[in-house]
């Protein structure tokens, strides 16, 4: 596994982290708040914060209108090209969707607006809805049509766009508010995440898309610092400083870095 994680590890796969570490439950440190603010925002959106923000219908039935003309376009796709890019359209409508029902959850306390269950509904009814998972409080990211255009054709221009879509649903989807407190996600996972997230931020076109992968990055790492037994800790503790160390210095008008000095301070303290 990357960096020697599946060496390190005794725990069996698919095991929740929580469970397999208990020093994963609670990530305590300086200002710890500082980083479970930064990752709400970044799990959520800043449009979370308006309560009164819905789901626009038109938007809504757009939506579904889409996915309905993707799925068309799947059936009748003529070979493989064709088919994987109608599936990628269709999954990166589901990544639309997904977001605007938790943004919609979450902005009425835990509730959808009739707008969002206009959404939701006829999704449901074409088996293309986003799970809620009571878990984490969040709608979870359908993957398998981004999966699927990926199989059908690893090398198209939109298979980056597809894997850093996964990539982020793994990711914020694998605890509630603290990183460090890890629901549904095994260590192959966490594995995956890492070897992931370091090859898209070295590939991503976009600026900012890079910006998250480097980030997903460093906070893996830390994560798997703080899951590592004793004999592996150290080394996996300076791969995480070296990453959130480069990423401070890359991007320091970010957001993110503000939550990678607070992971810092916390790998760099001295052990109780």
């Amino acid at each position: 596994m990357t960096d020697d994680l599946a060496t390190a590890s005794s725990f069996p796969t698919g095991q929740s982290l929580t469970a397999a570490c208990p020093r994963c439950t609670a990530f305590r440190g300086a200002a710890p708040g500082l980083v479970l603010f930064v990752l709400l925002f970044l799990v959520l959106g800043a449009r979370t914060l308006v309560a009164h923000d819905v789901i626009d219908i038109e938007q809504a039935n757009a939506l579904v209108s889409a996915a309905d003309e993707d799925v068309a376009l799947i059936k009748t796709a003529p070979g493989p090209g064709p088919e994987g890019m109608a599936r990628f359209a269709l999954g990166m409508v589901l990544v639309e969707a997904t977001n605007l029902l938790n943004r919609d959850f979450a902005a009425h306390s835990g509730r959808l607006t009739v707008n969002g269950e206009l959404l939701l509904k006829p999704l449901v009814q074409r088996g293309l809805a986003p799970r809620l998972d009571d878990a984490i409080g969040r709608y979870r990211l359908p993957r398998t049509p981004l999966e699927e255009a990926i199989r059908l054709s690893p090398e198209a221009p939109y298979s980056l766009r597809a894997r850093f879509e996964l990539l982020k649903a793994g990711f914020y989807e694998s605890f509630v508010l603290d990183p460090f407190q890890l629901v549904g996600i095994g260590l192959d996972d966490l594995d995956h995440q890492i070897a992931e997230a370091k090859a898209l931020a070295l590939t991503l076109a976009s600026g900012e898309d890079a910006e998250e992968a480097t980030f997903i990055h460093a906070i893996d790492l830390a994560r798997a610092a703080q899951l590592a037994p004793p004999e592996e800790r150290r080394a996996f503790t300076e791969k995480a400083l070296t990453a959130l160390g480069a990423f401070s210095e890359a991007y320091p008008q970010s957001i993110r870095a503000a939550t990678a000095g607070v992971i810092i301070k916390r790998l760099s303290a001295p052990n109780d």
